[in-house]
C-alpha cells in the first residue's frame, strides 16, 4: 500500500510549469494531493503521450510500468517545484530551455496531425509489383514434423551412448510408442512436458547433423539410425513432412499494402520536413554560424605521455 501511495504522489508532480493551477477541480479529476502540490487525471494523460503509440495500448495494463512512470513524474515535479523555489526558472538560459522543450513538444503533435491528414492512395498496383518482383521472400519454406530421443554423451562414454540409442531404435522398430520411449530414454530436458515432441520447423532451427537427418527422412512413421550431434546421439521419428509452397497474393496482400503504406506517410512526412529545412529562402549567418565551433585546446608538453628516455613521444609517423 505505501508502495502505490508513493507510486501515486510521483505522478503528482510532473507537469508543465506553472500548470498546476489551470485546471479546475471540476473539470479534472484530482488523483493525489501531497504537499502543496496535486497530480490531476490530465496530467497522467498527457505523460502517456511520451510513451510511443506502438506501446501506448498494452502500457496501460501493465500496473509496474504506470507505477514506474507515476514514480519519474513525482521526482520531476518535486524537483521542478524546488527549483522554482531557488528562482531557476528566471534564468536567462533556463528560460530559453524551457521554451525549447514547449516546442518540441508542440512540434511533434505537429508532425502528428500532418501524418493524420496524409490521404493514403490506393497502393494495390505498388504491392502485386512489389510481391511479383520479390515472391521468393513470401515462399514458405520446407518443414518437417519430427521428435527424438536424446542419449547424452556428457555422463556416458560414446560407445555406450550409441548402444544405449540403437536399443531406443531397436524398441520404436518394433512398435514401442516413441513418446513413452522419449520419456523413459531421453536426456533432453523437456521431454517429461513434450515427451519429445520438437513440433514443426524449418531448416536453420536445429544443429546441422540433426537437421540434416531429420530432413532426409521420407515418409510420416521413418525412425532415423542414430544421428550424433554436439549433445550426444538422436533417433529421431518423423512425423510429418511438409514441402515448401508459395503464398499468393491474396493472403499477403493486407501485409504488403500495410507496409507500403507507412513507406508512404514516412516518404511524405520526411518531404515535408525537408522542404523546411532546404527551402532557398533561409538565411544563414555563416560568419557567426562558423564562431560555433570551438578550437581544441592544445595539449602542454609536459602532459605528453614520455617515452623511455623521459622525453616526449613523438607523434604517429614521425
Amino acid at each position: 500500500m505505501k508502495r502505490l501511495f508513493y507510486v501515486l504522489i510521483v505522478s503528482c508532480c510532473v507537469h508543465v510549469p506553472g500548470a498546476w493551477a489551470e485546471t479546475r477541480a471540476d473539470e479534472d479529476t484530482v488523483l493525489v494531493t501531497w504537499r502543496d502540490l496535486q497530480l490531476a487525471l490530465s496530467d497522467y494523460e498527457a505523460a502517456l503521450q511520451g510513451i510511443p503509440e506502438v506501446d501506448r495500448f498494452s502500457f496501460q495494463f501493465n500496473l509496474q510500468d504506470i507505477t514506474k512512470l507515476l514514480n519519474a513524474m513525482l521526482l520531476s515535479r518535486t524537483l521542478a517545484a524546488e527549483g522554482r523555489k531557488l528562482g531557476l526558472d528566471k534564468d536567462p538560459v533556463i528560460r530559453k530551455e524551457m521554451a525549447l522543450a514547449a516546442e518540441r513538444v508542440l512540434a511533434s503533435r505537429r508532425l502528428d496531425a500532418f501524418e493524420r491528414a496524409i490521404k493514403i492512395p490506393d497502393l494495390t498496383a505498388a504491392a502485386e509489383e512489389r510481391y511479383r518482383v520479390k515472391s521468393g521472400e513470401f515462399m514458405v519454406p520446407e518443414q518437417v514434423h519430427a521428435s527424438h530421443v536424446l542419449v547424452a554423451t556428457k555422463a556416458r562414454s560414446d560407445e555406450e551412448a550409441r548402444a544405449r540409442a540403437e536399443e531406443v531404435r531397436g524398441k520404436a522398430l518394433a512398435g514401442a510408442d516413441f513418446a513413452a520411449l522419449a520419456k523413459e530414454f531421453s536426456d533432453d530436458p523437456s521431454a517429461g512436458n513434450n515427451q519429445g515432441d520438437l513440433g514443426t520447423f524449418a531448416r536453420g532451427r536445429m544443429v546441422k547433423p540433426f537437421e540434416d537427418a531429420a530432413f532426409a527422412l521420407e515418409k510420416p512413421g521413418d525412425i532415423s539410425p542414430p544421428v550424433k550431434s554436439p549433445f550426444g546421439y538422436h533417433v529421431i521419428k518423423l512425423h510429418k513432412k511438409l514441402p515448401a509452397w508459395q503464398r499468393s497474393f491474396d493472403q499477403v496482400k493486407a501485409v504488403l499494402l500495410e507496409e507500403l503504406s507507412k513507406k508512404y506517410v514516412t516518404t511524405e512526412k520526411n518531404r515535408y520536413m525537408e522542404a523546411i529545412t532546404t527551402d532557398k529562402s533561409i538565411d544563414l549567418n555563416k560568419s557567426a554560424i562558423a564562431k560555433l565551433r570551438k578550437e581544441m585546446p592544445k595539449i602542454p608538453d609536459e602532459l605528453l605521455m614520455p617515452d623511455s628516455k623521459g622525453a616526449a613521444a613523438p607523434a604517429p609517423g614521425k
